[in-house]
């Protein structure tokens, strides 16, 4: 089984190290609940979140159904299978402190320019994010600074890809 540990916050904005021997025993226990296991067994490990606090808050969210998606730009992974989202494949989703508490599957991707955001788009956030007055200075601030530990500076135009998910093992269920 091949495993790529990479913490994705809110993306890449600090990296929590994960738990290498707790995330593949979680993998492990979730396999018999997943529909389609990867063939090559790859699998994401990502937290989600742009502190440790916030991590928390996110993760609980998505354990309950609140938050659907989150957003990334190309411009961010360009390629690199370890934090490249992609339909059908699973990641272990982490908590603060990179103990895995659910496994996720990409349900759709979606790109668009930044500034053609709708809350169409925003509806997969968690509930207080939602509105476009709140989820976009949170999203230029996130995107500035993601962007610049690439080298890249952000702009109303830069490629946004929203990445819809569903929760398909948890730790409640093991």
């Amino acid at each position: 089984m091949r495993l790529v540990f990479t913490a994705l916050v809110l993306s890449w904005v600090f990296a929590v190290p994960a738990k290498a021997d707790a995330v593949s025993n979680f993998w492990d226990a979730c396999l018999p609940s997943l529909s389609a296991p990867p063939a090559d067994g790859f699998y994401r490990v990502r937290s989600i979140g742009g502190t440790l606090e916030t991590t928390d808050i996110i993760t609980n969210l998505i354990l309950a159904g609140d938050k659907t998606g989150t957003f990334t730009s190309p411009l961010m992974y360009e390629g690199d299978r370890s934090i490249t989202p992609e339909v059908g494949a699973y990641s272990v989703l982490t908590d603060s402190t990179a103990a895995p508490r659910a496994v996720l599957q990409t349900t759709g991707l979606l790109t668009l320019p930044f500034n053609r955001i709708t809350e169409k788009e925003t509806a997969v956030d968690g509930p207080a994010v939602r509105s476009l007055e709140v989820w976009t200075p949170i999203h230029v601030t996130f995107f500035t600074n993601a962007l610049k530990s690439h080298g890249k500076a952000f702009s109303d135009e830069i490629p946004v890809t929203v990445e819809k998910f569903k929760v398909v093992c948890s730790d409640a269920d093991l």
